[in-house]
């Protein structure tokens, strides 16, 4: 059985999983684009600020966690 601190550091580690793996799979369609773009400088900058991902803050770990808490708070009752 977790106490409350150890089931907080979870969320918030299980949070920062689900941000880390949607900023990979946004820069993967960068690369891509990057990628088809190759031969053009120009399109190819133009994909890459159109598809790079702003990287997440740690307040916004913070608030994925909160939703993933109130999510089991209120389907657990």
């Amino acid at each position: 059985m977790s106490n409350p601190y150890f089931i907080r550091s979870d969320l918030l580690h299980m949070s920062k999983d689900m941000l880390d793996k949607a900023y990979e799979s946004q820069m993967e369609i960068a690369r891509k684009a990057m990628e088809i773009y190759k031969d053009n400088a120009e399109q190819a900058l133009e994909a890459w600020d159109r598809y790079v991902p702003k990287m997440y803050t740690p307040d916004e770990i913070k608030e994925r966690a909160e939703e993933l808490y109130e999510f089991v708070t209120k389907n657990g009752k």
